[in-house]
């Protein structure tokens, strides 16, 4: 059985982050923002969390180093797919990532689609308000409650947008680390 106080040595050699849900949700969702794969180590008596992004999985406690290690590598096989994995929108204004998706306002498709063309890099609010609303200005809190709900509903996808003070915001495609 795995013993918290000695990590798998096995396992401390692979490019998974093992956390304890849900004492260390903080930290599943730093990791995740930067794209870390991630096993959630479940507490006997508790839920796993209601949303498992694609690059995570989880086991609960107690389990065998085997089975632990395991699910460790399977993580790793998926991760190294959704590396090769672009998203993209369809044209129902579906968002397709790792075999999952997402449906889409026409607005937060418009959205979207102008931060995967810009991925890594700012996209100004302005540039972002004329893309969704083609010139028709919105209300003042428009985009932010837009981004808002895009990152509700990307989450656990590998993406993430952080907002930029002063300029804009990035779309973070987390395929490596």
């Amino acid at each position: 059985m795995i013993d918290l106080a000695e990590p798998l040595s096995d396992l401390a050699a692979l490019p998974v982050e093992v956390v304890m849900w849900p004492s260390e949700h903080h930290r599943r969702d730093a990791l995740a923002r930067a794209g870390v794969p991630r096993l959630l180590l479940v507490a006997p008596d508790v839920s796993p969390p209601d949303l498992v992004g694609v690059d995570e999985d989880w086991i609960r406690l107690p389990a065998a180093d085997r089975d632990v290690l395991a699910r460790a590598v399977q993580l790793l096989r998926f991760d190294a797919h959704l590396r090769g994995d672009e998203p993209y929108i369809d044209s129902n204004r579906v968002l397709h990532r790792a075999g999952m998706t997402v449906s889409l306002t026409a607005a937060e498709a418009s959205i979207m689609s102008l931060l995967l063309n810009h991925a890594g890099r700012v996209v100004s609010q302005a540039e972002l308000e004329n893309a969704a609303w083609d010139g028709v200005a919105p209300s003042r809190d428009a985009i932010d409650a837009a981004i808002y709900r895009l990152r509700r509903r990307l989450s656990g996808l590998s993406l993430s947008i952080r907002a930029v003070r002063s300029r804009g915001y990035v779309l973070d495609v987390n395929t490596s680390r």
